[in-house]
C-alpha cells in the first residue's frame, strides 16, 4: 500500500508563520515524524502534496537529504484550493488503495500505520463493499480540544481510500493510541510533552 501527505493546507488555525508541516516539534519539522514513521512501516511509496500554500514545504522536501535520496517519496503539486480538493487532484497517482494522513500528527508510529493497514484488509476480506477507511479516537479520551467530532469519535486525520472519486461506503477503525493533531500552538505543547513520555 502507498500513502499520501496531505501537505498543502493554509494552516490558519495554527495562528503561525511557520508552514505548519515545517513547524518545529523538538526542533523537528513536524512533517519528518510522519515521513520516518511510513518509511519505517510497511508502506510502499510515499507521495507527499504541497500547493502554493506551502512553498517552504515543497522546497524542504527538495531539497532535505533524507527525502531526495530516498527514491519512493515523490511530490505532488496540487492548486491549494482546500483539502477535498487538493485530494481529488492526488487521486489519478493511484490505481489501488491507499493511506492519507495529515502533515499534522507526528506521534503517529510505524506500528500503529501497520496495524490500520491489517485492519484495512481483515474488514475488505469480510465486507467486500468497504471502499474506505476512516481512523477515529473516542471523544473522551482525546487530550485536547477536537475541531471536529463524529457520534462521539474525533477523526485523526488517518484514512484509506479507493482510488476514486466521489462517495465511498466507509467504516470506521477506533483506535486507543495516543495520537493528536497539531492544530493550535496549545496542541504543539501538549504532542512535545508526549513525544518526551
Amino acid at each position: 500500500m502507498d500513502a499520501l501527505i496531505m501537505a498543502g493546507g493554509k494552516g490558519t488555525r495554527l495562528n503561525s508563520d511557520i508552514e505548519k508541516p515545517l513547524l518545529p516539534i523538538l526542533r523537528r519539522p513536524m512533517i519528518d515524524y510522519i515521513v520516518e514513521a511510513l518509511l519505517e512501516s510497511n508502506i510502499n511509496n510515499i507521495y507527499i502534496a504541497v500547493s502554493k500554500n506551502t512553498p517552504k514545504t515543497e522546497e524542504y522536501i527538495k531539497c532535505y537529504k533524507r527525502y531526495y535520496i530516498n527514491k519512493n517519496i515523490y511530490l505532488i503539486k496540487t492548486s491549494g484550493l482546500n483539502y477535498i480538493h487538493d485530494l481529488n487532484e492526488c487521486i489519478p497517482y493511484f490505481s489501488e488503495p491507499f493511506m492519507v494522513l495529515s502533515c499534522d500528527i507526528p506521534t503517529i508510529k510505524p506500528k500503529i500505520i501497520n496495524k490500520i493497514i491489517t485492519q484495512y484488509h481483515i474488514i475488505k476480506s469480510k465486507k467486500a463493499h468497504v471502499e474506505s477507511l476512516c481512523v477515529v479516537v473516542k471523544k473522551d479520551i482525546y487530550p485536547s480540544n477536537p475541531s471536529i467530532v463524529m457520534d462521539g469519535y474525533i477523526p485523526l486525520g488517518i484514512n484509506i481510500l479507493s482510488p476514486k472519486y466521489g462517495e465511498q461506503k466507509e467504516e470506521l477503525y477506533i483506535i486507543d493510541e495516543p495520537i493528536l493533531n497539531v492544530n493550535t500552538l496549545e496542541d504543539k505543547n501538549l504532542v512535545e510533552k508526549i513525544l518526551l513520555e
